[in-house]
């Protein structure tokens, strides 16, 4: 997805005309605007502003499709909406360069189907986890899948500088040529070896099928659920996550969109060296993304720390030290290798948000992951439009660096107000109106058996806020909580009442700021 998303970013470098200055401060209007410099070179005259246009299609389709891929992967199964949708992608991939050629208008719509595709797959991923990961091992198996991001990207903004740059058909035709031949061949390879959940995989191990079943949040598929939106976006938890959602993506996307342009025309690096520079900062997210899922479990699975704090941990080093490194940038004054460190370690050390607001989701809503995801991704990902447009209204036809200093001071304003809202605000354990069942037998984590340890007996009056006093019988040595058949001393209805009337308390809507603090 990542290299069919990317791979426009460097190759548009060597589409474009650069030498013919009077044409770029002229700002020439492109009616057909595939004007060719001549019949034997394929070059663009392609304004600044048709440019940032043309990068920040892709986003304009993305965000639209992000709810409906949650939503139909929970209906018709996260397998068939992401096979499908990168095959698409794929295909629009290998005829952009006749789209390039025949109009700029014809490649703009061309990158916002791409978009609009890549939508419908991206939640996919937080559906398919939902049924796949064990609970004490979810953030380390999420921040994997999405390390894929990183690889895409390094993959793409490294080799495209060096197949652009060749002269194997004109150099950049080629880049949309290799990346869409290969998400072809991996659509195909999915749908025929992937399933939906561990039930209907029939190559899977009896012993890891029991292990699954028997640690997953299980969506409630024996309870209906129908929370109401309005309730749903009024929670804190929600808009923490989606706080941080905007920030990281913010610096994630405007970044992956602007920094070639900024190595290019700001720092003066060739495109082959741009390519590379580009990467960096993906090289170290590749580290960043699984390092966060492994401290993550670690710091759960140990008692070391609650979900909830564990998540404020992780996002809080991957906003809070962005934000400080972005804001140096803006008094580095020449060193550009300097200040390519910068942003590399900034962008790198925002992968630790992967295990904070991105994994929350599964947190506090495992029977709505997707949807959930596709809510908070299309309000992320509209940074990948804006943040362009903002840029594009700064330095215009210009593009000098002070220009870029008021973009930095902007991004890390934005990193700092993400973290702070998502420490405030976030919690760690399902909201009322994001329910779960689990399956028969399952051990409780840290968080929930020092819930448990303090539940009354059956008989009590649940309208008291007083707190529980004393365990329950059935909750055994080995911390797990036997099926309602074999129970005798406790209800499994009371038990959920009980525990619902907890989780109110806790996820109960903010009233007023001291309110929000002292809950805090």
């Amino acid at each position: 997805m990542f290299t069919l998303r990317m791979d426009l970013n460097i190759a548009i470098l060597a589409m474009v005309d650069n030498s013919n200055a009077t044409m770029q401060v002229m700002h020439v209007p492109i009616t057909t605007a595939a004007t060719l410099i001549n019949n034997q070179s394929s070059k663009f005259h392609w304004s600044e502003s048709d440019q940032d246009i043309l990068l920040g299609s892709f986003f304009y389709g993305y965000c639209s499709t992000q709810i409906l891929g949650g939503y139909l992967s929970s209906k018709i199964g996260p397998k068939i909406i992401l096979g499908v949708g990168i095959m698409i992608n794929s295909f629009l991939s290998l005829v952009t360069p006749l789209a390039a050629l025949k109009s700029y208008y014809l490649i703009v719509v061309i990158r916002v189907l791409q978009g609009l595709a890549q939508g419908l797959a991206q939640p996919c991923m937080h559906t398919m986890w939902s049924k796949w990961a064990p609970d004490s091992e979810k953030s380390w198996l999420m921040t994997i899948t999405y390390s894929g991001c990183q690889v895409g990207t390094v993959i793409a903004t490294w080799a495209t500088g060096y197949i652009a740059d060749s002269a194997v058909l004109d150099g950049w035709p080629l880049v949309f040529y290799v990346f869409g031949g290969c998400g072809m061949i991996w659509s195909f390879g999915w749908l025929l070896l992937v399933h939906d959940t561990p039930g209907k995989h029939p190559r899977i191990s009896q012993k890891e099928l029991e292990y699954i079943t028997s640690n997953i949040l299980i969506p409630g598929s024996h309870i209906s659920v129908k929370p109401r939106l309005c309730k749903i976006l009024r929670t804190p938890a929600l808009m923490a996550i989606v706080a941080a959602h905007f920030a990281n993506d913010w610096g994630c996307f405007a970044l992956t969109v602007c920094l070639p342009s900024y190595l290019h025309r700001v720092l003066n690096y060739h495109i082959r060296q741009n390519g590379f520079l580009s990467s960096l900062p993906f090289i170290v997210l590749v580290v960043t993304n699984p390092l966060s899922g492994y401290l993550a479990d670690m710091l759960r699975g140990r008692n070391i720390l609650s979900t909830k704090n564990t998540r404020k941990l992780v996002n809080s080093i991957g906003l809070f030290i962005p934000s400080a490194l972005m804001f140096s940038v803006c008094y580095v004054d020449s060193d550009r290798n300097l200040i390519v460190a910068l942003l590399t370690m900034a962008v790198g050390f925002s992968g630790f948000t992967m295990a904070g607001y991105s994994v929350n989701h599964l947190d506090i809503a495992p029977t709505f992951a997707g949807v959930l995801y596709g809510l908070t991704n299309t309000i992320g990902t509209t940074t990948g439009f804006i943040g362009p447009a903002i840029l594009a209204s700064l330095t215009g036809e210009v593009n000098n660096k002070h220009h870029w200093i008021i973009f930095f001071y902007i991004t890390s304003g934005i990193f700092f107000f993400g973290g702070l809202v998502f420490l405030l605000l976030a919690e760690g354990e399902p909201q009322n109106w994001g329910d779960f069942q689990r399956s028969r037998s399952v051990s409780y984590n840290s968080n929930y058996s020092k819930e448990v340890e303090h539940i009354q007996p059956p008989k009590v009056d649940i309208s008291s806020d007083d707190d529980f006093l004393v365990p329950p019988q059935n909750v055994h040595s080995d911390n797990s909580i036997q099926s309602p058949e074999t129970s005798e001393d406790l209800e499994n209805s009371e038990l959920e009442a009980l525990i619902d009337h907890r989780r109110q308390r806790r996820t109960e809507n903010v009233k007023s700021f001291l309110h929000m603090m002292y809950s805090f």
